[in-house]
């Protein structure tokens, strides 16, 4: 009872916009347990009016009347009932599911560089279904036992004593039911993490088959899935053997109680004090009764393993968001970027060390150095996807943390080394939800250089691209997140390694492509490729997460210091 009180009270906020429909269903569970016990009641009238040598034909048509009416009234109740559970259940779990979704919007990239995405897809689509199913089950609790009851009830009203042989039983059931849903809770949670690495090792198997195949990682890959799945199947034998132990035990438990009510019901009998049609609806009544018992066993199993996807899902609810507690609101860039002796730590050492930076509107910035110097991490601390340990990062002379994080993010455009597209059409690629005309798509995909290309394609703007993009080459999938850069149209344009990953010749019509989005904005890039820089502004070289030079292309090659190195290098390669 503990768990099905501690599961619903989980579950009351999922259920309160469907109380209406939850509370009929409930309602309609004592007609149907109120049937039962009547069908059990009137087997005495059956053998000892209707199957009687002296019982007419009036008898028998009316008892066959009643067992008619009841199977009429049966239907529609029963059936308003279990199609009711049914959409209570699946109603919230969609509405858990639409609240993990929420959630995963908003949740920090710390959260993300550690979690698993394997769990969180489990949960996701296991746990929330497992979880929305305890009401029906916890229904099932509740039903269970009032037609228990009912039946019981009949058996007490054609002979008390007889009864108490049930009764004598409960406290027993009650045993089975509370030491086995223990183990079952323990092992469900074993099995559910399980599953979750697994999903998750399936999904790296699947992001990674290009590798996978060029190192001949298949048997690797195969081990990791193969352990993992040992390892489910362990803690599901487990808690099966709990599940299957419940069964046999309450019906082993029942056939000694009906062992002792054969043996008591023989001398009732043989005394005049029970007659045979009665110890027949005893006997139906008691065969009944182990239907709801069964039926108890499971749901207290299926309760308990919801009460462990609960566990989960509430831990990923309860994961702190993204802080947004900044107010400031603007709609353009007016002034300058600032980045104010800022220091950050992914944890093991400082990244950035007293950083300082001024950008003015409309300045190209370009941002140099060699590996793990702290360039793309700037990136994501102007974006708020980290917080600043150390220092402050300030827009038009207001402090990052104190703008409405949604109105900070919509200034800036991001072009990074991880070419992200769904697996949806060029259209939808580009748009992402808002309107454009066909003008403005076009003209988008003229600026980037990918209008030929997509023109080419076998349904032009309407062609499914595939899984990030997988159809296209990384030339191509470059220019169309450019292209879909280019139409959110903002004030600042952030291209992070943007080429790094592409050949010389798609780089250059990759670089073409920047710098015609580009335009009049204000640019901050990280680039591999100095050269791509050299009509820049400023040129930013950092080393171990300091400013060590700073100017214009010909300015830092005149001063034969760390600059020219690194342009040499990457003349070089």
């Amino acid at each position: 009872m503990g768990t099905m009180l501690n599961v619903l009270k989980l579950m009351f906020p999922y259920l309160r916009p469907f109380w209406k429909q939850a509370l009929g269903a409930v309602i309609l569970a004592l007609p149907l347990s109120a049937i039962k016990a009547y069908e059990a009641y009137l087997v005495k009238d059956i053998f000892d009016k209707g199957f009687s040598a002296g019982a007419s034909s009036d008898e028998a048509w009316k008892l066959a009347g009643i067992l008619v009416a009841l199977g009429l009234v049966n239907y529609p109740l029963r059936f308003f009932h279990y199609y009711g559970l049914r959409m209570i259940v699946d109603r919230c779990a969609c509405s858990i599911r639409s609240q993990l979704f929420q959630k995963f919007q908003v949740m920090p990239a710390s959260y993300f560089a550690t979690a698993k995405q394997g769990n969180m897809v489990s949960t996701f689509m296991s746990d929330t279904h497992m979880f929305a199913d305890a009401f029906k089950n916890a229904l099932e609790i509740i039903r269970e036992p009032i037609t228990a009851l009912a039946l019981v009830g009949v058996a007490v009203y054609h002979d008390w004593q007889l009864a108490l042989v049930i009764l004598v039983a409960s406290p027993i059931f009650a045993l089975i039911f509370g030491k086995l849903g223990r183990r079952i809770r323990k092992y469900v949670g074993f099995a559910q993490r399980d599953v979750a690495d697994m999903t998750h090792a399936v999904g790296e198997s699947l992001a990674g088959q290009r590798i996978a195949k060029a190192f001949g990682l298949h048997g690797f890959l195969l081990g990791r899935f193969e352990k993992l799945q040992m390892r489910f199947i362990e803690n599901r034998m487990r808690s099966n053997s709990a599940e299957e132990h419940s069964h046999p035990a309450v019906e082993l438990v029942g056939s000694l109680a009906f062992a002792g009510v054969i043996i008591f019901a023989h001398h009732r009998i043989v005394s005049g004090e029970l007659t045979t049609g009665g110890f027949i609806s005893f006997v139906a009544a008691l065969a009944m009764f182990m239907d709801p018992v069964r039926k108890f066993s499971k749901s207290n199993a299926k309760l308990n393993q919801a009460r462990a996807s609960s566990e989960r899902i509430l831990s990923l609810l309860d994961t702190p968001s993204e802080p947004d507690a900044g107010t400031h609101t603007q709609v353009s860039f007016e002034r300058e970027i600032e980045f104010r002796n800022v220091s950050f730590s992914y944890g093991d050492g400082d990244i950035l060390k007293d950083f300082n930076l001024v950008i003015k509107k409309g300045e190209k910035i370009g941002l140099v150095g060699l590996s793990g110097s702290g360039k793309s991490t700037l990136i994501s601390l102007l974006l708020r996807l980290y917080p600043v340990s150390r220092g402050a990062i300030l827009v038009d002379g207001v402090n990052i943390n104190d703008w409405n994080l949604e109105n900070l993010r919509h200034l800036f455009s991001l072009v990074s080394q991880d070419v992200f597209l769904f697996n949806d059409t060029v259209r939808e690629n580009l748009t992402t939800g808002d309107r454009h005309t066909e003008e403005e798509i076009n003209h988008a995909l003229e600026v980037s250089y990918a209008h030929d290309f997509v023109m080419e394609l076998p349904e032009k703007l309407e062609t499914h691209i595939g899984d990030r993009g997988l159809r296209l080459s990384g030339g191509q999938g470059q220019r169309l997140t450019i292209a879909r850069a280019f139409l959110k149209n903002r004030d600042v344009m952030l291209f992070d390694e943007a080429t790094s990953a592409l050949d010389n010749e798609s780089e250059k019509i990759v670089q073409a492509a920047l710098e015609r989005v580009a335009g009049h904005r204000t640019i901050i890039a990280v680039a591999h490729r100095l050269s791509t820089l050299k009509n820049y502004d400023r040129i930013v070289v950092m080393k171990e997460g300091r400013k060590i030079e700073e100017g214009s292309h010909e300015a830092l090659v005149a001063k034969n210091g760390e600059y020219l190195k690194l342009y040499e290098l990457s003349q070089r390669d």
